[in-house]
């Protein structure tokens, strides 16, 4: 089922005057006089030097403090409604399914071996997985989205590019801030912090916390709970020391928690076959709930007892010294971060009890250290920078998923459904399916376990991963003319990493079976479901395995200024994300496993921009665009297909295009922006191996990602774009009007892994707004905003129902009878927030 949910993009035009904008973030300064507005320029440390963007030969964009409020941006997934490059999703889990992708490149599944291609760094620190900085952003200086590899100054896994979020430091005068918000689903939002001198002009201190909780959005119909819910907290305190003119230190100390439901998936198409199955047993067992309602009635079926919890716990101490001396600013960030998740799920998300995780079944810990040095100075024309990197990361990863209750009844139903078994509730009967009498004979006879008893299954999957990465690199700058400039980096990384395995399984009955398929009892397709890698003891193994890798990258940019108001810049960069380990025991050969499998290589990414950026005189209008093409190789998919995660290095995949990013101060009071991306990202077209076989007579379901060569990435749309208009206008006697509206069109997208035609969703516009009323020095406002106020409908990524039809493999099932379901976006939201500050 395609799902068409959106406005044609000639409605788009028709609904709102963004089009007025035309792409981009914007910023602009309240002068006292009207007229007297000007862009605000907002500093990038793309370079790791402070810079405008328009100064640096690099494709970002940079959004302060007053756009973020105005957009409403409180975390990451927010910041995707005014940063059109951006896309992100999740899926099964928030804290371990977030996929954050630029120019449609990024890193897809929950798979903790995979690092993501996005990297996220906040306050110079770099976090793990995107999921570990999908929290609470608390007071935010700025945040900046640098579009394609930047792994010259900032390390491993940004070969797509990289997210940089700037928190506010202590202040030397004393002031605070505090807001609340209230909004359907019974939404609270709650966010304070105070700064001030502890010591004037040596010592300050401040504090920020926030506190969120919201019901959920998706109803389970058979326990009546709610799921997709919010209920998360964060503190930070820093210090800030200036000892003297020449030294600067700032500690930093984080802590957050995330207690939620969260995630149910609807079913997008059903089938009648699961759906009379799942009548009878529930008939049989008392529960049984059919999933054949429109998904976006945002109803669920989840088995008693079986939930979606999800915990995840984080802390982190960073300190950041910036020293000035006779040779050039030295600057050392050392931090230490912990960050532990644990979650239940049921794993088919149907009402039967079919499998699950039970609560902690799901487990994972990152302890990760980490050490940057750097030294920047010039040198006549030369603007130089050298460093280095090291970090030391700890993975504990646990699984163990299991055999529900129904487990038992719903195999022998899938076994008697094989061509019409008499009696099986679901056909009018017919001749046995061949081998099914033998099965019945050895099942009889003792010979093979009747039952899966609930509970057997994965006794426990436990993965211990060890990173150490070390890197040197350099950035430079050279002068060649009063208006060319030349800017050559380069960086050698070495990373090694160790990997403990120990896969235990408790499942006889899948021996037995394996057995007598070997033996030529029954057929071998037999063993497809109650051997399927997710219980297979055919990959239970205890070892360990290493590797290491070396690698080589950099970048080169020539600058030109033409004018004053133009430049124009062409680059090549070299990106590479680490390669590992696969921690998921399907990564092993059944029947002769070894962790050594578990082995992928890395992602190496070469890319090419030519851009121009324009600032008019009046600084009432910025224009930036970016041509751009990088080709990866290598290139790292995580894809379920119905029974396991599935982790492979493709030869080829390409992004290729436009990005047009604008600001504009047409008249008083008024400011526009918007972006535009036109992004080409696909898979090459020369794929070797069974996996991408395409479908034949022998092989008529193909191989399980058969659709891949040659077509479009998952989740990545041809073109986004996003606008903005902003309307700030004096009333009365030192009060202020705001009325603010965005809204981003995402053009269609498959969602799905595999690219299934039945995951696809058409494309969507979403509008946000927000108007409200307050002093003019911003003491205090009241507002009403909204987003998604059209209440669109949209999927965020479609999956084959786990166990369900032709995702099994099995030559028992139809491609007809194979369920799909998905993971929401979140519908129309609203409320009001009382905001003030001294």
């Amino acid at each position: 089922m395609s799902v068409k949910q959106s406005s044609s993009f000639r409605s788009i035009l028709s609904t709102t005057s963004l089009v007025a904008a035309f792409l981009g973030p914007v910023a602009f300064a309240n002068a006292q006089q009207a007229g007297d507005e000007v862009l605000e320029e907002i500093v990038t440390t793309a370079t790791q030097r402070q810079q405008t963007v328009q100064d640096v030969p690099i494709a970002v964009s940079a959004f302060g403090a007053d756009e973020l409020q105005r957009a409403g941006v409180t975390d990451l997934r927010d910041l995707t409604n005014i940063a059109p490059s951006l896309f992100l999703t999740s899926s099964q889990s928030e804290v371990a399914g977030a996929v954050a992708r630029i120019r449609g490149i990024g890193t897809t599944g929950d798979n903790s071996g995979l690092e993501s291609a996005v990297a996220v760094f906040i306050d110079g620190v770099y976090r793990n997985r995107t999921n570990n900085a999908l929290t609470e952003l608390g007071a935010v200086e700025r945040i900046e989205v640098l579009r394609g590899p930047q792994g010259t100054l900032f390390g491993r896994n940004a070969s797509a590019g990289l997210i940089s979020i700037t928190t506010k430091q202590p202040t030397y005068e004393f002031e605070g801030y505090g807001e609340i918000s209230y909004g359907n689903y019974d939404a609270v939002r709650i966010g304070a912090g105070l700064s001030g001198p502890l010591v004037e002009n040596k010592l300050a201190a401040r504090i920020d916390g926030v506190y969120f909780e919201r019901d959920g959005f998706i109803e389970d119909k058979v326990t009546g709970e709610d799921y997709n819910d919010r209920d998360r907290f964060l503190i930070r305190g820093q210090l800030l020391a200036d000892p003297s003119e020449d030294l600067s230190l700032r500690l930093i100390f984080d802590y957050s928690e995330r207690e939620e439901n969260c995630c149910a998936a609807v079913v997008i198409v059903p089938s009648a076959v699961s759906n009379a199955m799942i009548g009878v047993l529930g008939a049989q067992f008392g529960s049984g709930a059919l999933p054949g309602e429109d998904p976006f009635d945002r109803r669920s079926a989840t088995s008693e007892g079986r939930g979606f919890q999800q915990d995840a716990e984080e802390w982190g101490l960073s300190l950041q010294a910036d020293w000035s001396t006779s040779i050039g600013e030295l600057t050392s960030i050392t931090a230490f971060r912990n960050w532990k998740s644990w979650r239940s799920q049921d794993i088919d998300y149907t009402s039967l009890d079919i499998a699950f995780r039970d609560e902690d079944g799901f487990v994972q810990e990152f302890e990760t250290f980490s050490q940057e040095i750097r030294l920047n100075g010039q040198w006549g024309k030369l603007d130089w920078l050298v460093g280095a990197y090291f970090a030391d990361e700890d993975l504990a990863f646990d699984d163990a998923i299991r055999f529900g209750r129904d487990f038992t009844a719903f195999a022998d139903l899938l076994v008697d459904l094989a061509d019409g078994i008499p009696g099986n509730g679901l056909t009018a009967g017919g001749a046995p399916w061949p081998g099914y009498n033998a099965l019945a004979a050895l099942v009889s006879g003792g010979a093979i376990p009747v039952a899966f008893p609930e509970g057997f299954g994965v006794v426990q999957d436990m993965f211990r991963q060890n990173s150490e990465n070390w890197a040197l690199f350099t950035h430079n700058i050279y002068a060649l003319s009063e208006t060319v400039d030349l800017s050559v980096g380069l960086r050698y990384t070495e990373e090694r990493k160790t990997v403990d395995a120990r896969v235990v399984t408790n499942n006889p009955t899948c021996l037995a079976l394996v057995q007598a398929a070997g033996l030529g009892a029954i057929p071998a397709s037999l063993t497809t479901l109650p051997c399927a890698p997710f219980w297979s003891p055919l990959l239970d193994v205890e070892g360990s395995d290493k590797r290491k890798e070396e690698r080589l990258t950099g970048t080169v940019a020539l600058n030109f200024t033409v004018t004053d108001n133009l430049s124009t810049y062409g680059s090549y960069s070299r990106g590479y994300k680490g390669g590992g380990f696969n921690l998921d025991r399907a990564g092993m050969i059944q029947g002769a496993p070894d962790p050594s499998q578990l082995q992928f290589e890395e992602e190496v990414v070469d890319s090419f921009e030519l851009g121009a950026k324009y600032r008019s005189s009046d600084r009432k209008l910025v224009v930036n665009t970016a041509l751009f093409y990088s080709d990866f190789s290598d290139f790292q998919l995580n894809a379920f297909n119905g029974t396991s995660f599935v982790v492979v290095n493709l030869p080829k995949a390409e992004t290729y295009g436009v990005e047009i990013e604008s600001q504009w101060l047409p008249i008083a009071y008024l400011s526009l922006a918007g972006g535009l991306t036109y992004a080409k990202t696909e898979y090459g077209s020369d794929f070797a191996g069974p996996e991408f076989a395409p479908p034949s007579p022998g092989n008529p379901l193909g191989g399980a990602f058969w659709q891949l060569p040659g077509n479009t990435l998952t989740n990545a749309p041809r073109w986004s774009i996003t606008g903005s208009a902003t309307w700030q206008q004096p009333i009365g006697d030192g009060f202020e009007l705001l009325v603010h509206l965005d809204g981003r069109y995402t053009s269609k997208v498959n969602t799905g892994s595999d690219l299934d035609l039945e995951k696809e969703q058409d494309g969507v516009f979403l509008l946000n707004g927000r108007i409200g009323v307050g002093e003019i020095d911003g003491r205090w406002q009241v507002e009403l905003w909204g987003r998604n106020l059209l209440d669109k409908d949209y999927i965020q990524v479609a999956f084959d129902g786990p166990l369900q039809g032709s995702g099994t493999r099995a030559n028992t099932i139809a491609p007809n009878t194979q369920v799909y379901n998905a993971f929401l976006a979140e519908p129309r939201t609203y409320g009001i927030t009382l905001r003030g500050r001294f």
